[in-house]
């Protein structure tokens, strides 16, 4: 196997699995990798060899991806089991608990920013007109 070859064989197992900026970055990444090691006097078939399977790798990199959609929860207490600090927990939920987490939240978010939006629809006419008496008195009480 060549260089073209290895790329060409890494590109079509992550092809529209990736999105395109990631499978650039990728195929950039493992471009400039094997050039590399090939300008340092490594000949192109060890370098190949040592790599291993294109197919293997974009496994690998689809299931690295697939764990990037984590949440991370962090827990401070201040019960202190010796003189170091404070305690802290990290608690990291990834794949579909992850998922679900972060879409919770999101829409917990889209509620509140829904409810603010129509309190404060709800007071506008309110404040205009007061804003408007407080002008007029203020006009004609000078």
């Amino acid at each position: 196997m060549d260089k073209e070859t290895f790329i060409d064989t890494l590109r079509r197992a992550l092809y529209g699995k990736l999105d395109d900026l990631t499978l650039a970055e990728h195929m950039r990444y493992y471009e400039n990798y094997i050039l590399q090691e090939i300008s340092s006097g490594r000949s192109e078939q060890d370098v190949l060899e040592e790599l291993g399977d294109p197919r293997l790798i974009a496994r690998t990199i689809l299931e690295t991806a697939s764990a990037r959609t984590s949440y991370t929860e962090y827990t401070v207490t201040d019960e202190r089991a010796d003189t170091s600090g404070p305690d802290i927990h990290v608690h990291q939920y990834s794949g579909w608990k992850g998922t679900a987490i972060m879409v919770g939240i999101f829409i917990a978010v889209l509620l509140i920013l829904i409810l603010v939006f129509q309190f404060v629809v709800a007071i506008l006419p309110f404040v205009i007109v007061f804003g408007i008496i407080f002008w007029l008195v203020k006009k004609f009480w000078n």
